[in-house]
């Protein structure tokens, strides 16, 4: 067959309305892979077009065709769309995914950090039963619990530090394997002149919960997609409170106050350690298999970006400083260690404030304290929706301060009125 002369080719390439029928004169330079790809003008996308392939015409081989993708893109690029100024080709944006593994990954946290806020006020709300074993003061009891908060104020920049730095799987081995190895210590001091071995043990769980603590809002941002952070988050939280409100509950079921019966006494208090122990070592097995230091895909297009970003040079010391020179922040975190102070407080003391004015009531104590986290907990996950919903961030963080207040004062006030139903109800308040 004939090939068609040049002026015939001309009249099929350039469709009427093109820009080179219209007089333009194209400027040629290679279009990048994918970006020229465009559906032709009265005809429709020939089967080889695929990503790489300019606009495709019918009747025209690859040459016209490179051509037109190279002369198409130039005038996209150069002549104004709609009479404004020019607009550049829209950029793709990154794939992002949600894995399945996420849940795994929160369900783990959650447990372990169950487990070690446990063993922080196990002691506490049986405190009398475990002065009367050790045969030591209230004090030193109370010191079980203290140690937590005096680890985590020199410990927590160190521990920032190596979440920043080493990242998110080495930081939660460290928390889970501290946890582990203060609950087998714990199971070798269950002698009475052996206080200073179950300090040891309580320590390293001390230490464990400052790796703990950091966690829940990294792992909401690196594993959960925007409209599950806050909720991730909340709920990362919640395993926290959850282990408290255990270790209010089960302690004095498990260890009843029979200072008569030493034997039995000890048979009870083993119980209780080697469970806790056996649980954080399984936990501890599940954090090495399930954590992995981020998803193969990014949650959202914010962790794309962090990923896609070129490594900027980073100073911990001077974000620190920055962070401690922004008022608001500043604010917040006062604000916020007092609540927390207050909590520590009265969880701390419960037992010894229970016992003052409804003597022999070790369970009720217990209980008074579950009814307490149990309240925090339903308002951690309904403060955790709300906020997904409507972001309202210090509008929610002043109503909860000024309910709390109330709730310390209605607590504080009615805790001797001898009806012990109104300190569950005030419990619950100020919960």
């Amino acid at each position: 067959m004939a090939r068609p002369d040049d002026d015939d080719e001309e009249g099929r390439a350039v469709a009427p309305g093109h820009p080179l029928g219209k007089g333009y004169l194209p400027v040629l330079r290679g279009a990048p892979d994918g970006e020229a790809r465009a559906e032709p003008h009265g005809g429709p996308e020939a089967e080889n077009g695929g990503p790489g392939h300019g606009p495709l015409v019918a009747g025209v081989p690859d040459g016209p065709q490179a051509l037109l993708a190279a002369e198409e893109e130039t005038q996209a690029r150069l002549l104004p769309a709609d009479g404004g100024e020019d607009e550049p080709l829209p950029a793709r944006s990154p794939r992002t995914a949600l894995s399945p593994r996420r849940f795994a990954v929160l369900l783990v946290f959650s447990s372990y950090s169950l487990v070690n806020a446990f063993h922080w006020i196990q002691y506490s709300i049986i405190s009398n039963v475990f002065e009367g074993f050790y045969g030591v003061s209230a004090l030193h009891i109370n010191w079980l619990s203290m140690v937590y908060m005096l680890a985590y104020v020199p410990l927590i920049f160190p521990a920032t530090w190596l979440l920043d730095t080493r990242g998110l799987r080495l930081t939660a081995l460290l928390g889970s394997g501290l946890n582990c190895l203060g609950s087998w210590v714990k199971c070798g001091s269950v002698q009475r002149h052996l206080f200073w071995v179950t300090m040891l043990g309580q320590s390293l769980c001390s230490v464990a919960q400052v790796f703990i603590l950091g966690l829940p809002s990294r792992i909401a941002s690196v594993w959960f997609g925007p409209k599950e952070v806050s909720t991730a988050c909340a709920t990362a939280v919640l395993g926290n409170q959850l282990g408290a409100a255990v270790g209010f509950l089960l302690p004095p079921v498990l260890v009843p106050n029979t200072q008569n019966d030493t034997d039995l006494l000890a048979y009870n208090i083993n119980t209780m350690f080697y469970g806790t122990a056996f649980i954080s070592t399984l936990l501890f097995f599940l954090t090495v298999i399930v954590f992995t230091e981020k998803p193969l895909l990014p949650p959202s297009q914010a962790q794309a970006a962090l990923r896609d970003s070129p490594p900027v040079e980073y100073s911990y010391k001077i974000s620190i400083w920055n962070l401690f020179r922004n008022i608001p922040f500043v604010l917040l975190l006062v604000s916020y260690g007092i609540m927390t102070g207050a909590f520590y407080s009265v969880s701390t003391l419960l037992n010894q404030m229970i016992l003052t004015y409804y003597e022999g009531e070790e369970v009720n104590a217990g209980r008074i304290g579950l009814t307490l986290v149990v309240a925090g907990m339903v308002g951690s996950i309904l403060c955790g929706l709300w906020l997904d919903y409507t972001k309202t961030y210090k509008q929610t963080t002043l109503m909860v301060y000024i309910l709390s207040f109330i709730g310390m004062l209605v607590f504080t006030f009615t805790l001797d009125l001898q009806y012990i139903i109104v300190v569950f109800v005030t419990g619950g308040i100020l919960g």
